[in-house]
């Protein structure tokens, strides 16, 4: 059994994306309730005065490396640790040649202070046979799922039809790219299947919605 699994068996893990739905919905408690928290990319550092809605803890991210706006340093690393991050996941496989110099920076500066673990090349390809281009939180679900968790929460999604909260590394343009990006019916229709597939999954309200209202969409398309 891998760091990882070891780190995840049994546990209750919520998987906090950074939209703006969570603003006011107080379930920051809630959050840092789960065994472990998950967030991703430029979820780090939190924003104090939204620990009400989103939480206080951080013990995961899912990362695409790109570290490039926020200049990453050692120090900034130890920061991490010190908050409580434990472990950093690359949502771009050491296999991937055009990502690897990110993998090789980031690990250059850790040197041990987080864990570290890179998605494996078979899942991101077998993903890639149905959406092009997958969002890291989708990567993300998809990954935890091939673990022995015991449930897994995921909340503060939007599939971009809103912003971001105040984070201080989110930046608006981020979300501006990631829709020319990546198809979000594609992705939308994968998180379906997961939730149907595994009964371990569960999304928060709006999410919910989201998916209900694509699902009723895509019935109308097939008439």
């Amino acid at each position: 059994m891998g760091k990882f699994e070891e780190f995840v068996k049994g546990k209750r893990i919520a998987l906090v994306g950074p939209a703006a739905t969570l603003r006011g919905q107080r379930m920051g408690d809630f959050i840092d309730g789960h065994d472990i928290v998950v967030r991703l990319n430029h979820a780090w550092p939190l924003p104090q005065a939204l620990a009400a809605d989103i939480g206080r803890r951080t013990d995961v991210i899912y990362h695409n490396m790109n570290f490039r706006d926020q200049k990453l340093k050692r120090k900034t690393i130890l920061q991490m640790a010190e908050d409580g991050v434990k472990w950093m996941v690359s949502t771009h496989p050491a296999s991937e040649a055009r990502f690897r110099h990110r993998l090789r920076k980031f690990q250059k500066l850790n040197r041990g202070a987080l864990h570290f673990r890179a998605l494996p090349g078979w899942l991101k390809a077998r993903m890639q046979k149905r959406v092009k281009h997958p969002n890291a939180g989708i990567m993300a679900i998809e990954d935890l799922l091939r673990f022995p968790i015991q449930h897994l929460y995921v909340t503060g999604f939007s599939f971009y039809t809103t912003g971001y909260l105040e984070y201080p590394n989110y930046k608006p343009s981020y979300a501006k790219k990631a829709v020319r990006h990546h198809d979000q019916k594609q992705n939308k229709s994968y998180l379906l299947r997961l939730i149907r597939r595994d009964p371990r999954l569960e999304v928060d309200p709006v999410i919910a919605q989201l998916l209900t209202e694509h699902a009723i969409r895509k019935k109308r398309w097939k008439r």
